[in-house]
């Protein structure tokens, strides 16, 4: 898909969609409301990163926390370091760890573009509706491939920006916000989170330009994100 150059208001959302002053102050609603919508997605990626033995596993743009518990739950011999930019997702996902008694998982602040950790550190790496935030697409995925081991690999998932309207208007029914008309939500996930997003072609792009190799993708039923695994 070639989109047209967006409208000022679009690229003045997307800007505002991306900053950190956002998330610390409205990201615990989108917590309550994202998480059934693509529940199935974390389960997928959940249940295809097979973890060996004493895994170290990134989890970049970790959010709330849902994939870097889920994998911790799963594989209590893997150690889930997750970062994120925004103090107050940082707080929240320390505080779902606390409360589910989870010791093989930490959180703390950290940015895409300079990742605090040594070169060839992590076994394995995840990211999950995180690069279309990032300034620099390309850069952080090398920083990614930078701290993986030779042969690590890294599950990369965000908004498909070809997903058809269709997709979209089925996924509004999973997470209705009942204080945004469906119309209004609809043209700003058309618009700004999905439409200045990345396609399943653009994101191909930037792994291989990041140094990525045997790049390959997989379907989420009824889940209008791209799912993409890539070897370093």
């Amino acid at each position: 898909m070639n989109p047209q150059k967006p409208s000022w208001i679009v690229r003045l959302l997307t800007r505002l969609r991306d900053s950190r002053l956002l998330w610390d102050g409205m990201g615990s609603i989108y917590n309550r409301h994202i998480y059934g919508a693509v529940s199935e997605l974390y389960e997928r990626i959940a249940r295809e990163m097979k973890l060996s033995g004493h895994a170290y596993v990134l989890d970049v743009g970790a959010g709330r926390g849902y994939i870097s518990l889920l994998l911790a739950s799963r594989n209590p011999r893997a150690m889930i370091a997750g970062i994120d930019y925004s103090p107050m997702q940082v707080h929240e996902a320390e505080r779902h760890r606390r409360k589910q008694k989870i010791a093989n998982c930490s959180f703390r602040r950290g940015n895409a573009m300079h990742i605090a950790f040594q070169d060839a550190k992590f076994d394995a790496a995840v990211s999950v509706g995180s690069i279309k935030h990032w300034p620099d697409g390309v850069r952080g995925l090398r920083e990614i491939h930078r701290v993986l081991k030779p042969g690590g690999y890294l599950m990369i998932s965000e908004t498909d920006q070809d997903a058809s309207d269709d997709a979209l208007r089925s996924f509004i029914r999973r997470f209705r916000i009942w204080f945004i008309p469906d119309a209004l939500l609809f043209w700003g996930l058309r618009n700004v989170i999905f439409g200045q997003s990345y396609s399943e072609q653009t994101l191909f792009a930037a792994l291989r330009a990041a140094g990525f190799r045997a790049v390959e993708s997989q379907r989420v039923p009824d889940c209008p994100y791209t799912l993409v695994k890539a070897l370093k």
